[in-house]
């Protein structure tokens, strides 16, 4: 597919987001957080499954609980 600099310079215009939206940074974060809550709790607090349910690592899923403020039990 070939974009064209037209293409993208209309596009950005009609994406612009309204005043306070979230950027997609806080989107992902969110995301993140949500499913690392979800993961956790499916697994009954148990991290390595959360972990696999995730498909990351544990220590992954450590980085994620420290960044999020997401305390583990």
């Amino acid at each position: 597919m070939n974009v064209s600099a037209e293409d993208l310079e209309l596009e950005s215009s009609e994406a612009s987001l309204p005043e306070g939206s979230l950027n997609l940074k806080q989107i992902r974060d969110q995301a993140e957080k949500t499913a690392c809550l979800q993961a956790i709790k499916g697994s009954h607090g148990n991290m390595a499954k959360a972990a696999r349910i995730l498909g990351i690592t544990r220590p992954t899923l450590y980085s994620l609980f420290e960044k999020h403020g997401i305390e583990a039990e």
